[in-house]
């Protein structure tokens, strides 16, 4: 009997999904806009490194995939290629987005309380501030 456990993948549609998801809740919570410069920016770069990992090779026949350490890689690098250090609402869209990649249905509450420890109120104080 085998102990070995799959590498979880997600498409690409799962993972624009998720990012969408994630960026959106991180400006609603915090009072921006999701097209601020500073989330297209980030959001440009991630899908440009992505891109890169898609014409370096797919992961298996046919759609290409990408696993969870990819993706955190990826928005990390995004996220901190940008002219500012990352601030709590740039972290928390990062976050939010690995979560909903796991759990879809994941609320503010489900993603202040998994990734942070806090509750909702708590976190969403930071995220106003930080604007």
């Amino acid at each position: 009997m085998s102990t070995t456990t799959a590498t979880v993948t997600f498409t690409r549609d799962q993972v624009e999904e998720a990012v969408t998801a994630g960026f959106e809740m991180a400006a609603d919570e915090s009072g921006v806009s999701v097209d601020n410069s500073d989330f297209r920016r980030t959001r440009a770069l991630f899908h440009s490194i992505l891109d890169q990992a898609d014409a370096a090779g797919p992961t298996a026949p046919g759609e290409p995939t990408y696993t969870r350490d990819q993706i955190q890689a990826a928005l990390n690098t995004a996220t901190d290629a940008g002219p500012r250090a990352a601030d709590d609402i740039d972290n928390f869209a990062v976050n939010a987005t690995l979560t909903l990649l796991d759990n879809p249905d994941a609320a503010f509450g489900d993603i202040t309380e998994e990734c942070y420890g806090e509750d909702a109120d708590e976190v969403a104080g930071w995220l106003a501030n930080a604007r």
